[in-house]
């Protein structure tokens, strides 16, 4: 199934996990500056489920790197991770950053995003927990039309596309690609790592894709011009509209 949101020729730019060039990823800092551009359409981010159930958005599994924390998130309750400093493992000045709720994020940036929302959840895991409530901060907001669901985690695709009924597009994230992993996931598009995008894959499966992690002119340029790739993530997303919008797009 394509749906509306990729049934057409809109081309869309992401923050992958906001700004994160220069901002600590994941953060309220790193996605307003993304939302600071009128250009960039949406934002990349990862989400996990607190043990105590909240969405939250984080792409390690552990704290190590973003907090120096031996701790994993999932693990934590959210009144616990709510206090931990995420943002000065990029520099000090982010001191105050911390790790926000996806409903959070939904409140302050509403429809002004496409959000293509990453769930994180380990090998050969599914995690019901968090397709439901993920569809469900979608469906409270009335987000619909303006989320994209992908993952690494086939099973973890294929229960959120059974949660959500197939309302929104999802998509297969992947290094190398996994016919089986492709038809369990029951995935709308590709979102390939750069370095794996393959023209014969789109021709192959009909599929359009969304290309991560995308860090310079030459790439952008490259990448925009084969036919069925539809979207770009970017650590400077804006940097990737210069190049394909130019400067003065509003």
């Amino acid at each position: 199934m394509i749906h509306t949101l990729l049934d057409n020729d809109r081309f869309f730019i992401f923050g992958h996990r906001g700004t994160s060039e220069f901002f600590p990823e994941n953060t309220m800092a790193s996605f307003s500056d993304s939302a600071s551009d009128a250009r960039v359409d949406g934002i990349e981010l990862d989400v996990q489920l607190t043990r105590d159930g909240k969405v939250v958005i984080a792409h390690d599994f552990d704290l190590k790197r973003t907090a120096g924390i031996d701790a994993v998130v999932t693990d934590m309750t959210w009144n616990e991770l709510s206090k931990i400093d995420v943002g000065s493992f990029k520099d000090p000045k982010f001191a105050d950053q911390r790790i926000p709720l996806l409903e959070d994020l939904f409140t302050t940036f509403g429809s002004r995003f496409i959000y293509d929302i990453e769930l994180k959840v380990k090998a050969r895991g599914a995690n019901k927990r968090l397709a439901l409530a993920v569809w469900a901060l979608i469906q409270k907001h009335g987000l619909e039309e303006n989320v994209m669901v992908s993952s690494f985690n086939p099973l973890a695709l294929r229960r959120f596309n059974r949660a959500s009924w197939y309302s929104v597009p999802s998509g297969d994230i992947f290094e190398k690609f996994s016919p089986l992993y492709h038809f369990l996931s029951g995935a709308a598009y590709l979102k390939p790592e750069m370095s794996q995008m393959d023209v014969s894959l789109l021709e192959k499966t009909g599929l359009p894709a969304v290309v991560w992690t995308v860090n310079t002119a030459e790439d952008a340029l490259r990448l925009s011009k084969i036919k069925g790739v539809r979207g770009l993530i970017g650590n400077n997303p804006h940097l990737l509209t210069d190049v394909i919008t130019g400067p003065d797009r509003k």
